[in-house]
C-alpha cells in the first residue's frame, strides 16, 4: 500500500480524458452535428463526458489518496481528511462549470436558479468541511508544512 505509482496512472487517465475530449470535440464532424434544436453540438457532448469522467477520476484519486495517507498511520494520517475535503471542493466547483457549459441551452430560468443554489450549497459545504478538517487536523498540517520547509532548506 506504500507504493505511490498509482497516482501517475490516475493523472495519465485524467489528462487523456481531457485531451481526447478537446481533440474529438474540436473535430469538424462533432462541431457541425447538432443535438436537437437547442444549439448543442456533439462536440459539446463529447467535452461534457470527457470533463465529467476526468472529475470522477479526480474524486476517486482523492479517495484513494486519503486512504493511502490514513494507512501511513501516525501524525501524517491526519492529512487524509483535509486532502479529501480539498479535492471534493475542487471537484464540486469544477462540476458546476462543466454542467453549466453543457446544459445552459436546455435550462429554464427557474431550473438554472435551483441548480445554481444547489451548487452554492455544495461548494459552501465542501469549504466548511475543508476548514473544519484543517482545524481538526491542524497538528498534522503544521507538521507537514514544517517537514516541507525543512526539506527546502536542506
Amino acid at each position: 500500500m506504500n507504493n505511490w505509482i498509482w497516482i501517475g496512472k490516475f493523472l495519465i487517465v485524467i489528462g487523456a480524458a481531457l485531451v481526447l475530449g478537446e481533440v474529438l470535440g474540436g473535430l469538424a464532424l462533432f462541431k457541425s452535428t447538432a443535438l436537437g434544436s437547442a444549439g448543442v453540438t456533439a462536440g459539446s457532448l463529447v467535452r461534457f463526458f470527457a470533463h465529467t469522467g476526468a472529475l470522477i477520476m479526480l474524486l476517486l484519486l482523492g479517495q484513494r489518496l486519503a486512504q493511502q495517507i490514513r494507512s501511513l498511520g501516525g501524525g501524517m494520517a491526519g492529512l487524509a481528511d483535509p486532502v479529501l475535503a480539498l479535492i471534493t471542493l475542487i471537484v464540486i466547483a469544477s462540476a458546476y462549470v462543466v454542467l453549466i457549459n453543457f446544459s445552459a441551452a436546455f435550462l429554464g430560468h427557474v431550473i438554472k436558479t435551483m441548480l445554481d443554489w444547489t451548487f452554492i450549497l455544495g461548494i459552501l459545504s465542501a469549504a466548511v468541511w475543508l476548514v473544519w478538517a484543517l482545524f481538526h487536523n491542524s497538528e498534522a498540517v503544521m507538521t507537514a508544512i514544517g517537514k516541507s520547509a525543512r526539506a527546502k532548506t536542506e
